[in-house]
């Protein structure tokens, strides 16, 4: 034992002198200390918060919620603009007469005349997001068909008989516009909205008969009436219904919260009421424009 001891003394000797002799910059060396890397960590952040299972949750969180906006980016994507341009490239080359631009839709082309619109050629048919609730006055828009003072000079609606139920085509020239017109419906306290056409909200007046409202979207979905806000007053809107065409000049636009259901109460005159989503789907945009002329559509 003793042997050992002495033969360790060397050893010992010679590492308390090197770890006593100067540095070549003349700084005594410090003892070496070997530390586990636990042990390391703990030592180089020391004065700052350790990660604890509430960061573990959150990095977890941050990449569900990363994957969760990229499935909705995608869902928006594949829902919205491909499904637009597929309905473009796929649907529209399967309709026997396609729509006319609204330069050449004969009523945009021919001047009125004594208060009545002289037509040249009949024309053809084409986030659900909440519009306005609608109670019908169906009372009030019969006896209105009595009263004709209030259109325009040598007008005389037709029978319900000699007519389709509904508008069928809508064109605006001011912004390029010319679209097939289609019934929708209210469901649910919700009103339809008319993919790739303009619609006509059931249960409001027809043509000639008092509030006409005409509701679309500005978005997807063919987004018809996207350029509405550019409409002055003045501005022109013809509108086809069973075989009549009626001309409407733009009175006012004005914005709308959606329980706002004032803008398609029936009225004393003849009106067009344009609808659509501005502001992010949180108010409505509304147009009114009054009839000025009315005649029916010539045969070819």
């Amino acid at each position: 034992m003793e042997r050992a001891t002495s033969a360790q003394e060397p050893d010992e000797t010679l590492l308390a002198t090197l770890l006593e002799a100067p540095a070549p910059d003349g700084r005594p060396l410090r003892p070496a200390r070997l530390r586990s890397l636990g042990q390391q960590e703990a030592i180089a952040l020391q004065g700052y918060r350790r990660r604890t299972w509430v960061d573990r949750a959150l990095g977890y969180a941050e990449r569900t919620l990363l994957v969760a906006a990229l499935l909705a980016f995608g869902f928006w994507l594949v829902d919205g603009p491909v499904r637009d341009w597929l309905y473009v490239r796929l649907a529209q080359p399967a309709v026997a007469a396609p729509a006319q631009s609204a330069a050449q839709h004969p009523a945009l082309q021919a001047p009125a005349a004594t208060g009545m619109t002289q037509a040249v050629l009949a024309t053809t048919d084409e986030s659900p997001q909440p519009l306005l609730p609608f109670v019908t006055d169906s009372a009030h828009r019969e006896d209105s068909r009595a009263n004709d003072a209030f259109l325009v000079p040598g007008y005389t609606p037709p029978s319900r008989q000699d007519r389709a139920p509904q508008p069928q085509r809508l064109a605006i020239p001011a912004i390029g516009l010319d679209t097939p017109v289609v019934e929708t419906l209210l469901v649910d306290g919700v009103w339809q909205v008319a993919e790739y056409a303009a619609g006509y909200m059931s249960g409001t007046a027809l043509p000639g008969e008092g509030n006409t409202a005409l509701s679309g979207h500005a978005g997807l979905r063919g987004a018809v009436f996207r350029d509405l806000g550019r409409l002055q007053p003045g501005d022109l809107a013809v509108l086809d219904a069973g075989g009549w065409r009626y001309e409407y000049r733009v009175r006012e636009t004005l914005t709308v919260w959606p329980m706002q259901v004032e803008v398609l109460d029936p009225t004393p005159t003849s009106v067009l009421t344009l609808i659509t989503c501005v502001n992010w789907d949180t108010q409505r945009l509304i147009v009114v424009a009054d009839l000025v002329s009315a005649a029916p559509i010539a045969e070819r």
